[in-house]
């Protein structure tokens, strides 16, 4: 099945049960781990959604851009940083056509993201384009494997689908994930280093349970499902 993205112009970004809003500590904690001090860098959240990592390195003292080719997650993530005093420059756009001057980053964030693209080169070249020399890309996306397949395609979008039965999305063509889509790790590390990024580590992304209806994961070194890393431009 083809995915439909149909439920981030949808969903509720900022209720505490929704999965990737419980995924946030587990991101943020890695990434941040590897960056280090945040103070007055400059940061691109690449498929922003609502804000959720956003807010969270606005708050340590970053200066955050955040671009989705969701609209109306682009408005909840405006409205929700107004209301929170955060300063953050949310833009509507593609990750294959960044709104952005080349060499303009610190730091770029791809979470939750590249298993959606269309052309997942183009996006690399574009995150190589307007990030800096030695600057941070930091990534998670989930790798092309039987595991992954029967866990997060057949498992995890029937429970999206119960989720958020609530929301204006065809049951037929409702997809969160296209398996064909994922990304095996030695593709996305010769895509890198083509487009001048030495991958420095890897890490799994493992599950940990199911509490109150939301997936729970930690970091590991099962990348056989989902994995994490962190990339420097060369």
């Amino acid at each position: 099945m083809k995915q439909n993205l149909e439920i981030y112009n949808q969903v509720d970004w900022w209720n505490p049960k929704h999965s990737l809003k419980q995924m946030v500590p587990v991101r943020f904690d890695y990434f941040t781990k590897q960056i280090g001090n945040l103070k007055g860098l400059k940061i691109l959240d690449l498929g922003c959604g609502g804000g959720l990592l956003s807010e969270e390195f606005a708050k340590r003292g970053t200066e955050v851009i955040g671009v989705d080719i969701s609209e109306n997650s682009i408005a909840i993530a405006k409205t929700h940083a107004l209301e929170n005093n955060l300063t953050i420059d949310y833009k509507s756009g593609t990750a294959e056509n960044i709104p952005a001057n080349d060499n303009t980053f610190d730091v770029v964030i791809c979470a939750d993201c590249l298993e959606h693209v269309d052309n997942l080169e183009k996006v690399i070249g574009e995150i190589s384009r307007v990030i800096k020399n030695d600057g941070m890309f930091c990534y998670d996306t989930i790798n092309r494997t039987l595991s992954s397949k029967i866990t997060v395609c057949w498992i995890a979008n029937r429970i999206l689908r119960w989720q958020n039965k609530h929301l204006d999305v065809s049951e037929k063509s409702y997809a969160v994930h296209d398996w064909n889509k994922f990304i095996k790790p030695v593709e996305l590390y010769q895509l890198m280093n083509k487009y001048d990024f030495k991958n420095i580590e890897v890490k799994g992304i493992q599950f940990a349970g199911i509490k109150n209806g939301s997936f729970k994961a930690r970091i590991g070194e099962n990348i056989k499902i989902a994995y994490i890393g962190y990339a420097r431009k060369k």
